[in-house]
C-alpha cells in the first residue's frame, strides 16, 4: 500500500500513548479509562504500522482497530464533555485531549479507507 500512511499510524500510535499518559496526569480521577485506551490503542497503532512498513498488507486490522478506537474516544469525550458541563472543571484539558483524538482517529480512518481504495 503507501509508506505514508503506515508511518502515520505509527505516528498516530506514539501520540495516542503519549496523550493518553498526559490526560491521566492532569486529571487522574478522569483519565484512567483515558491513559488504558490511549496505551492499549496506541500500541496496537504502532504495532500496525510497524507491520506495514515492513510489508504487511492487510488492512482489515489496522481499520478495525481504528473503528473500535474511535468509537472508544467518542464515548469518553461525551462523557468529559458532560462531566465539564455538570460542573467539573478540572475535566477540561483531558476533554481537549480527547477530542483531539478522536479527530485525528476519524482522520486516520479516512485516510486508510480512501488508500485502501486507491491504486499503485
Amino acid at each position: 500500500m503507501n509508506v505514508s500512511l503506515d508511518f502515520d499510524l505509527l505516528l498516530y500510535g506514539v501520540m495516542l500513548v503519549g496523550l493518553g499518559v498526559l490526560a491521566h496526569r492532569l486529571a487522574p480521577d478522569f483519565g484512567t479509562a483515558t491513559m488504558i485506551t490511549g496505551i492499549a490503542g496506541g500500541v496496537l497503532a504502532a504495532f500496525w504500522g510497524v507491520l506495514g512498513l515492513r510489508g504487511f498488507r492487510q488492512r482489515i486490522w489496522p481499520i478495525g482497530t481504528l473503528v473500535v478506537l474511535d468509537i472508544v474516544l467518542l464515548v469518553q469525550a461525551i462523557t468529559a464533555w458532560l462531566a465539564i458541563k455538570g460542573g467539573t472543571e478540572a475535566v477540561k484539558p483531558v476533554a481537549l485531549i480527547l477530542t483531539l483524538l478522536l479527530a485525528f482517529g476519524i482522520g486516520q480512518l479516512v485516510n486508510f479507507l480512501q488508500g485502501s481504495n486507491r491504486k499503485k
